[in-house]
């Protein structure tokens, strides 16, 4: 259990590679906190871990408000954060970037390169 003892918050942790860092995470005795957009996928996960073992977060990574919600329940829950991996991220459909629109280009800015985190 090389992770026991310590807390990790996990962003984009409701499906894909976050999921898999947050189930690798708690396999290895750490406490997770799963932060995605999707909440009730979060929720999900958490339930799954189960044993107290981690907490979930309904949170945009884009607001600053959200993060540092965030951070506090991770503080509130378990004391702490030892561990963040910023792995939330987005992207447009398969296409020239002549064709995606400025809100697109933006979102996968503001998420990708500019988090509040």
């Amino acid at each position: 259990m090389r992770l026991s003892g310590k807390v990790a918050v996990i962003t984009g942790a409701a499906s894909g590679f976050g999921r898999g860092i947050a189930e690798l995470f708690a396999a290895e005795g750490a406490k997770v906190v799963i932060a995605d957009i999707n909440g009730a996928a979060a929720a999900a996960l958490a339930d799954q871990i189960g044993n107290g073992n981690a907490a979930a977060t309904t949170t945009d990574v884009t607001k600053r408000a959200d993060v540092d919600a965030m951070i506090a329940a991770a503080v509130d829950r378990f004391g702490g954060v030892d561990i963040l991996v910023n792995n939330a991220g987005v992207t447009h459909k398969n296409q020239s970037l002549m064709h995606v629109t400025e809100d697109e280009f933006d979102r996968i800015y503001a998420v990708n390169c500019r988090p509040s985190i």
